[in-house]
């Protein structure tokens, strides 16, 4: 190998780390926080070490509820987001018809901000009986990821080839067949992108379970964790501790679909 090869393959590698670094060592020092008996301990190596901070979230009555509450309302959003998602994204990555070139509205729909329209919104869901409850929070989680997760499927659409779908049709395929069977298998990396998005930002968003949620037994995990922040002080180990517990769930949710998820985020089908 060169002496430039060398350099080459010297300074990718520690780009490599130094990114790595940037990355891991914010998670890392929140556990190590996490772990740490007393409040006050600043060593980079605690001098006691105990789990009684997880303990102690665990036996918490509100904390599990959070946790079981935000899971919900994340797969929720997905499974009623997903249908009406793959419809739209079909119809617009696959289909031709009148009034297609006004797909370009749904990229400014997400730029509308939520807290502009808050107040109408929650008088809205008051009147319609979805104050105080979960459902109201997946209805307006669906209603505002629906353009970009439709914007999103669309694309990976439009880049499947048209000569399996038309050879289907050939065979005496319906529309409907075809995309059963020849397009969402194909799109699957697709589907995986829209919901590792969806399970994210429903799984992250304190704006309308603030909003409209007021039962303690009904909070989101983004609402447990603001009410472990106390008005004279605050638990650091058992703050981080929570805050590593919330990532547990996105985590292995992103793990599950990682594969489908990388395909998708570079547009490549599985084989």
């Amino acid at each position: 190998m060169s002496s430039e090869k060398r350099r080459t393959v010297f300074f990718r590698a520690f780009w490599r780390i130094v990114i790595l670094l940037f990355v891991m060592i914010p998670l890392l020092w929140g556990v190590r926080t996490s772990l740490c008996a007393s409040n006050y301990d600043k060593n980079l190596i605690p001098k006691e070490f105990t789990l009684d901070n997880y303990s102690n979230l665990l036996k918490s009555p509100s904390f599990l509820p959070g946790i079981w509450n935000s899971i919900m309302v994340s797969l929720c959003t997905i499974l009623i987001l997903l249908p009406i998602v793959t419809l739209a994204s079909y119809a617009l990555g696959r289909m031709k018809f009148k009034g297609r070139f006004l797909e370009k509205v749904l990229l400014l729909l997400p730029l509308l901000p939520a807290i502009a329209i808050l107040i109408p919104l929650v008088q809205n869901m008051n009147a319609i009986g979805l104050y105080n409850n979960l459902l109201g929070v997946i209805v307006l989680n669906v209603v505002f990821l629906l353009p970009f997760t439709t914007y999103l499927l669309k694309n990976f659409m439009a880049l499947l080839s048209k000569s399996i779908e038309e050879a289907a049709f050939v065979d005496g395929c319906t529309r409907l067949q075809t995309m059963v069977y020849i397009i969402l298998p194909n799109a699957l990396p697709g589907f995986a992108s829209v919901m590792v998005y969806t399970f994210i930002n429903s799984w992250l968003n304190y704006l309308y379970p603030y909003a409209l949620i007021a039962d303690m037994n009904s909070r989101t995990m983004p609402q447990t964790l603001l009410a472990l922040i106390g008005q004279y002080g605050n638990n650091y180990p058992s703050l981080t501790a929570a805050s590593i517990l919330t990532l547990l769930p996105p985590l292995i949710f992103f793990c599950i679909f990682q594969k489908w998820f990388i395909a998708g985020l570079f547009g490549t089908s599985m084989k």
